[in-house]
């Protein structure tokens, strides 16, 4: 889940592992968090699942805005969701294939911004909602022997994953070009997640998928749509989530609105396609097509 797809290539980056040996037979071994493979089966059936199937993850977060001197303060929610799938290739390597969709909300009612009245700067600014098609990854075969590098940790039945992933790279939106939605010509921020699973769950070997939570936070720059440039400060997003096996399993709300204005997000992608897209990058895209 993120809002920019370049934390999935940077977690294979940091990890170095994700792919490879596993089949998606779905008859994993026994619980082994100490190897390469191990990690790796492990964490696909967490994720989504070794088999491949397709499994959506969702969040509930909400968004506070953090000036130097001032205390944060909340200014929306953010509900959303994405959907993917791993496919194996010959190779050995290995997609992931998937999408994601957010809606920004107001904080008292809920429902979906389409407007919102910056506090910051006093104007009514056109709300951009998240949509990432795709957010896609190709991971490299494990090396026979390798040790895993999955920071896992096991205290009795529960099993948990943090990631900590630091995020630095040229800007989409360049200053000269997008001087009130540009915060400068690197992107700078920070993704931040904890999965919980069961080591019980995880030692069937006929579960293929396994039920997980998760919490997610995440530092970023101010939203292009916001227009407020280099203004001093930023975005802290707070917030957590779980996997689904279908779409119809995800909240109502959440449904209804896909279903009324992304309708292809109710599925994952079929193919392998790249680039990547960010709010960034289909901010861009919006922006051009208005002219």
């Amino acid at each position: 889940m993120s809002l920019h797809p370049r934390h999935i290539a940077l977690w294979a980056m940091l990890a170095g592992f994700w792919a490879g040996t596993l089949g998606f037979s779905g008859n994993a071994a026994a619980l082994d968090l100490s190897s390469a493979t191990g990690q790796l089966d492990s964490f696909m059936r967490m994720r989504a699942s070794n088999d491949g199937r397709e499994a959506f993850a969702n969040w509930w977060v909400t968004l506070f805005a953090v000036v130097p001197g001032e205390r944060p303060r909340p200014i929306m929610r953010l509900d959303g969701f994405n959907v993917g799938r791993f496919v194996k290739l010959e190779d050995g390597s290995a997609q992931f294939i998937t999408r994601e969709v957010a809606y920004y909300k107001d904080l008292a009612s809920g429902e979906v911004l389409s407007k919102w009245v910056n506090p910051f700067t006093q104007e009514t600014n056109t709300v951009v909602q998240v949509a990432n098609d795709p957010v896609n990854s190709r991971y490299s075969a494990t090396k026979p022997g390798e040790v895993g590098r999955f920071p896992f940790m096991q205290s009795g039945n529960d099993i948990f994953l943090r990631l900590d992933i630091p995020l630095a790279y040229p800007n989409a939106l360049l200053p000269a070009e997008f001087p009130a939605e540009s915060t400068g010509p690197t992107y700078l921020a920070s993704e931040h997640f904890t999965f919980f699973a069961k080591a019980s769950d995880l030692n069937d070997p006929q579960t293929s998928s396994v039920p997980i939570t998760y919490s997610w936070s995440r530092t970023g720059p101010w939203l292009p749509w916001m227009k407020m440039g280099t203004r001093p400060g930023y975005l802290l997003y707070s917030g957590h989530g779980k996997k689904f096996s279908s779409f119809d399993e995800l909240p109502l709300d959440l449904r209804e609105y896909t279903r009324a204005h992304y309708p292809q997000y109710q599925s994952s992608p079929t193919t392998f396609t790249s680039p990547n897209e960010t709010s960034w990058t289909y901010y861009k895209k919006q922006q051009s097509n208005k002219k």
